[in-house]
């Protein structure tokens, strides 16, 4: 018994902040991650294709959207089941209920356990009915007695939490032990985005990174469920491919420099991106704003994001000594404990500029 489980594929994702040509190019990305799934469950010819939440946005997914997934998921001979997330809760208004799906498609609708008979296994999927507040799915719940049992459900596995990066959220929390308490041999889960396999439970992670620092391998999982303790190979997917990339900016005296100098280190590819890195002493007189050079090397649809970690070009014992306001300014800034940090370089280097009279220029 082979089933192929996704989750967090989040289509129609807004992409906010990185332009309209590249948002589009983003989500079209998504939607050929989700046909290369499709197409990677026929080939392998599981016994079945499950996802556990959040394979759309619920606020922003258009009747285009659901009718793609329907067409794609009727493409499959082999039952395909659907466990709602927090993004895609379940609603009366929701794609899950007004959707036409095909007969090989079963939505979980309820915001309680229940069975699909798969031979011989019983895989058992709940839905969450709201986007946020909801607790821990499996408190109180016992599998009946009855052939093995699999959860298929979008939930926080508290002790893997810390894995996940800054600012994800504890949605449905439990803990991995409540998984065999419940009578459950595993779990195929979703919403955490960094892939986690354990004896007891997977999390495949997002098949396609959504933002800039969602690194390494992730995908599909492919689970044997044969096996006491299950076999489980994770199946890369994405379309599109995310870097960080670390730019040395000094020497740059003019802003065709610096676009130069950053355009020389973008990755190739039209389905790649890259998060830049501005490192080094930037020239005081270099005029060009965060958002102008984020646009200018956004220009062909690239994917870009640009973070400054750079420090003011200047000579710093001159204006330590110096007795004016540009020396007091400076002494003021370089006294405080966080004198490195990103925040005070940009006031200094904006300061400094506006006291030359200048108007400050990268912010």
């Amino acid at each position: 018994m082979r089933v192929l489980h996704c989750a967090d594929i989040h289509l129609d994702t807004s992409f906010t902040g990185l332009g309209a040509d590249v948002a589009d190019k983003r989500r079209a990305a998504l939607r050929q991650t989700f046909s290369n799934l499709v197409r990677l469950a026929g080939e392998l010819k599981v016994d079945a294709l499950t996802c556990g939440g959040d394979l759309f946005e619920d606020q922003r997914t258009r009747q285009d959207t659901s009718s793609f997934i329907a067409e794609q998921l009727a493409q499959l001979p082999c039952p395909v089941l659907l466990a709602p997330g927090n993004h895609d809760y379940f609603h009366d208004a929701s794609p899950y209920a007004t959707q036409g799906w095909p007969e090989n498609v079963h939505v979980f609708r309820e915001g309680e356990f229940t069975p699909f008979e798969l031979e011989g296994l019983r895989i058992f999927g709940i839905a969450h009915t709201k986007p946020k507040g909801t607790g821990n799915l499996l408190a109180g719940f016992r599998v009946p007695e009855g052939t093995p049992a699999i959860a298929l459900f979008h939930g926080s596995e508290r002790g893997q939490l810390n894995f996940q990066g800054e600012g994800k959220e504890d949605h449905a929390p439990f803990d991995e032990a409540e998984l065999a308490q419940a009578g459950f041999r595993f779990g195929l889960l979703g919403h955490f985005h960094t892939p986690r396999v354990t004896e007891r439970l997977v999390y495949p992670g997002n098949p396609e990174p959504l933002t800039f620092g969602e690194l390494g391998e992730r995908g599909a999982a492919e689970v044997d469920l044969e096996p006491e303790v299950p076999v489980v190979k994770i199946h890369k997917l994405s379309t599109y491919s995310l870097s960080e990339v670390q730019v040395e900016v000094t020497g740059c005296t003019n802003s065709e420099a610096l676009v130069s100098r950053c355009q020389a280190v973008l990755p190739g590819g039209e389905n790649s991106g890259a998060r830049l890195h501005l490192v080094g002493e930037l020239d005081l007189g270099l005029q060009i704003s965060r958002s102008g050079l984020a646009d200018r090397l956004r220009e062909g649809g690239r994917c870009v994001e640009v973070v400054f970690a750079t420090r003011p070009a200047l000579d710093p014992d001159t204006l330590r000594r110096s007795p004016d306001i540009r020396g007091e300014f400076y002494r003021n800034l370089m006294d405080r404990p966080d004198r490195d940090s990103e925040l005070v370089q940009a006031a200094l280097r904006a300061g400094l500029e506006a006291l030359r009279g200048l108007e400050p220029s990268i912010l």
